[in-house]
């Protein structure tokens, strides 16, 4: 046979043992791909999620196994991943030994409590064994080693891991900022009963707080000063006993350093917990520059807090809470200007929660602008025991307030009731926009703290009666009394004073409880509960309150022949904690503690005496 026959048919045989190895190979390959699919999704099951792929490739030489389209949902979480590409060796010890790189495409997580992640494409080698993974980032600095100790333990490890530009993190669709450079190590380890023992301490350098720029792209428009963040946490979850214990908690960031401790139990929809938290340092000016609010303070300090609490209660019962707080400020050595110009006349542009701008002038020259002391007595009263029951006693922060709120969101499933304090209202209205962060909360309870020395209390109250928001366009109490009743304030009636009253918290959104002239039942009980708070603090006799509850509000829109409303006054009583929550507690100490006081009438009542707090020992666990 000629040689080149040889060949021909040597060439012949080698394609066709090519081809039918590499049609087995295929069918091992499909194999599996099946068998990898099979084991996520029965590994993810076993852990209470569901998990899909779109599809699944696995090649034999080189080693490599990619993963398109995988979606992970379960426990109030969900994610998505474009692809996950995994390169291994044919030698090592195990399968992880075997790792050679790993890499990921864009990934999206939905997390409870509205947060969201984004996570960029990133590429990483992996140096691993039967007890240790490294993975190391081929895109720039950044170690992220997990281990497998003795005795169950597992432990993480960073060094340097850049997620300013691998992580976007955002709650409530506002992005949060730049999470810095992070490096530190966590460890978990069994306890006894069955529990598990978390032990972290990270930090972080360059942080920084943001709010998204107007193309939405983050990054883009990074705001506030960088800065540098440590914190350390331990804490022991017993699973079976359902108990939390955080023995520790402690950090520092932006000129805050604090620390914290607490215990906790809990059962299906409920919760009981002691928390202690306390910052014996505050300083106002860090923290205000990394939040990115600019008062033009240059570097003059702008005070400092020191705060100490405790909080008990159950999430079930907003009555059960017991909040023990001292907050001290020391404030600036002179008033910010910008706070200070608002001791006389200004003007406003004021965004109301529909988008539309409202020139408010407050000066007395002006025909809108209300005195403190032209407000019915009663009208203040109904006010603050329904928006800040202890007014006259804290210094712009209320730390008593927010359990309350958390319980009532609990228990709802939504967030019905904020905990802000009158002058932090002012504040987000004449300083800050209507976004809702961490980062605006902070700039909201800085400024709060500010306004109180700068302004004083019957400033404050004076200033935000002729600000706050009571309908689209309809800023101030004069305006709302004019545009409801046709009538000047101190012309009001006490069911008129309760609807303006029940109105602030929602001036848009309620409208359409009463535009036919006619209140909602549902509205007409959040204007009862006012009349019932005010006659828990004596405003009110039993017989002017069952007067009240019986006259029916007439706008100035009522038809003539309207009869009342929908809910009548008697029935009210029983279902305002379902439409409303708990009644509110009367207001702290008689009058303002400088300047000259209140008529009698419209003085605060003394608050009712502490409940006692829980005896020290095992906490009782929740029903």
């Amino acid at each position: 046979m000629p040689r080149s026959r040889r060949l021909l048919l040597l060439a012949l045989a080698a394609l066709a043992f090519g081809a039918a190895l590499r049609g087995a190979l295929a069918l091992v390959e499909a194999a599996l791909e099946g068998k990898v699919r099979d084991r996520l999704v029965a590994q993810a099951a076993e852990r209470g999620f569901v998990l899909s792929l779109e599809r699944v490739s696995v090649r034999l030489f080189p080693a490599r196994a990619k993963l398109f389209g995988l979606s992970l949902k379960g426990r109030g979480a969900a994610v998505q991943i474009d692809r996950v590409e995994v390169r291994a060796s044919l030698f090592g010890e195990g399968v992880p030994g075997r790792l050679r790189r790993i890499d990921l495409g864009a990934l999206s997580a939905e997390l409870p409590e509205g947060v969201s992640l984004r996570v960029v494409p990133s590429a990483w080698d992996v140096s691993a064994s039967r007890s240790r993974l490294e993975l190391t980032s081929r895109d720039g600095p950044g170690r992220v080693l997990l281990e497998r100790l003795a005795g169950g333990s597992l432990r993480l490890s960073l060094d340097r891991l850049d997620l300013k530009h691998l992580v976007s993190l955002r709650r409530d669709g506002a992005w949060v900022g730049d999470l810095g450079v992070v490096s530190g190590v966590c460890a978990l380890s069994p306890a006894p009963s069955g529990g598990v023992t978390l032990e972290a301490n990270l930090f972080s350098r360059a942080a920084r707080l943001a709010a998204p720029s107007e193309d939405d792209v983050p990054g883009s428009s990074p705001l506030g000063d960088p800065f540098d963040a440590e914190g350390t946490v331990t804490a022991t979850l017993f699973r079976e006993a359902r108990f939390l214990d955080v023995p520790c908690v402690s950090g520092t960031a932006a000129g805050l350093r604090g620390r914290a401790r607490g215990i906790a139990a809990y059962a299906p929809r409920d919760a009981w917990f002691d928390f202690e938290l306390s910052v014996p340092r505050l300083e106002l000016a860090p923290l205000l520059a990394a939040s990115g609010l600019d008062l033009r303070a240059g570097g003059e300090e702008l005070g400092s807090a020191q705060l100490d609490a405790r909080v008990t209660g159950r999430m079930l019962d907003p009555k059960s809470f017991v909040v023990e707080q001292r907050l001290d400020f020391q404030p600036p050595a002179r008033p910010l200007p910008e706070l200070e110009s608002l001791r006389g006349p200004f003007r406003r542009v004021l965004t109301g929660r529909h988008g539309r701008e409202t020139v408010v002038v407050v000066d007395p020259a002006s025909p809108d602008f209300v005195p403190l002391d032209d407000v019915p007595p009663l009208f203040v009263r109904a006010l603050l025991t329904s928006e800040d029951a202890n007014f006259w006693g804290h210094p712009g922060l209320d730390l008593g307030e927010v359990p309350i709120a958390m319980s009532i969101n609990w228990v709802r499933g939504e967030r019905s009731r904020g905990a802000s304090t009158i002058t932090q209202q002012l504040a987000k209205n004449l300083f800050l926009t209507r976004e809702r962060s961490y980062r605006r909360k902070l700039q909201e309870a800085a400024l709060a703290l500010l306004l109180e020395p700068a302004l004083g209390k019957r400033r404050i109250l004076e200033i935000y009666l002729n600000v706050i928001e009571w309908g689209p366009g309809i800023h101030g109490l004069g305006p709302a009394s004019r545009h409801y009743f046709g009538k000047n304030p101190s012309e009001l009636t006490p069911r008129e004073c309760a609807f303006l009253v029940a109105l602030i918290p929602g001036p848009v959104k309620y409208q359409s409880s009463f535009a036919s002239g006619v209140l909602s039942r549902g509205f007409s009980r959040l204007v009862n509960g006012v009349l019932y708070r005010l006659r828990s603090v004596d405003m009110l006799t039993d017989e002017e309150l069952a007067a009240e509850l019986e006259a029916p509000i007439r706008l100035r829109w009522t038809p003539a022949d309207a009869v009342g409303e929908e809910e009548a006054g008697a029935e009210s009583n029983g279902a305002l904690a379902s439409d409303e929550g708990p009644p509110v507690e009367p207001d702290g100490p008689t009058g303002p503690p400088e300047g000259r006081p209140l008529p009698a009438s419209a003085a605060a009542a003394p608050p009712p005496a502490p409940a006692p707090s829980p005896a020290a020992g095992e906490p009782k666990r929740p029903d």
